[in-house]
């Protein structure tokens, strides 16, 4: 919009590491257009490098072109500014609030969209810069907690698990409800690529099984569990399973560990850090019942 104003600024909530606003913009002649602002700012809650809202930018462009629902990004700032760099997308209308009654609805189209997802040929990118996902065997040793749980995991780390992995996919890398919006019944974006990288989709699955225990219930997990498998079968890729205990260990172990640093009301991050904590240690017993090790508590 050349020679523009800005009219407001309302800040969005949009999580741990970045800025986000809705920006009403006035053109010359009155005509008005609200816009999403989103800069990457904050290094002490993750690590960035100053090309992440660059690799966000032409990520979430591709993947519009290619019909996925994703904010069309719009103006890229690839200075670097002492705040952070960013950039602006268009605005999509909607809520990441599911009604209970469609709960079931929202969990099939985000298993959907997860599918699709993991069934793009990396071929078909043209190359953003994303890095791969850490393996999780070896990095999650870091994170796990010093209790029991924590001890009888590092244990049957130390002894080795099986392994079989997929080949790598696009990952989200951050695939929960609060990244997913709705208008009505229908998923019409999913937010916050920011953390896309390379790897296996059971890290996608597993991130978005034990968020959808926080969100929906355990019951809901399993649904969306189901959903996405019988999708991304449809999909025509070949799923291998047996590391999703693993994949889950580690996904709950890192949240776990960062949660102090995402603003939760005190009385959500109780419930979270419970729900979490069952989620870990259901993949911890999976773990050590595959490994054939003992259950009881470390010597």
């Amino acid at each position: 919009m050349p020679d523009g104003l800005v009219i407001s600024v309302e800040p969005l909530r949009g999580g741990s590491s970045a800025f986000v606003a809705a920006l009403v913009l006035e053109s010359p002649i009155g005509d008005r257009r609200t816009v999403v602002f989103r800069q990457h700012r904050d290094r002490t809650a993750k690590d960035h490098t100053g090309g992440v809202a660059a690799r966000e930018f032409h990520l979430t462009g591709e993947l519009a072109a290619m019909g996925f629902e994703v904010p069309r990004p719009l103006v890229l700032h690839e200075g670097e500014p002492i705040d952070g760099p960013w950039f602006v997308a268009e605005w999509v209308e909607g809520s990441t609030t599911v009604d209970p009654a469609d709960v079931d609805s929202a969990l099939s189209q985000m298993a959907r969209f997860l599918a699709r997802l993991h069934s793009l040929d990396p071929a078909s990118l043209n190359g953003t810069g994303l890095g791969r996902i850490e393996d999780p065997e070896q990095a999650l040793p870091a994170y796990l907690p010093d209790d029991d749980n924590g001890q009888i995991l590092r244990q049957t780390l130390d002894r080795g698990v099986q392994r079989r992995p997929n080949i790598d996919v696009l990952l989200h890398g951050d695939f929960w409800p609060g990244n997913v919006m709705f208008a009505r019944t229908d998923l019409v974006a999913v937010l916050d690529w920011e953390d896309a990288t390379w790897g296996d989709p059971l890290a996608d699955l597993a991130c978005a099984r034990v968020e959808m225990a926080c969100a929906y219930g355990w019951d809901a997990s399993e649904r969306f569990t189901t959903s996405y498998v019988d999708s991304v079968r449809e999909q025509g890729v070949r799923l291998i399973d047996d590391d999703l205990a693993l994949w889950d260990a580690y996904v709950s172990a890192t949240a776990l560990s960062a949660m102090h640093l995402w603003g939760l009301d005190p009385a959500d991050e109780t419930e979270r850090r419970g729900t979490t904590t069952t989620f870990l240690q259901a993949a911890t017993a999976r773990l050590v019942d595959s490994s054939g090790a003992p259950t009881g508590n470390p010597a």
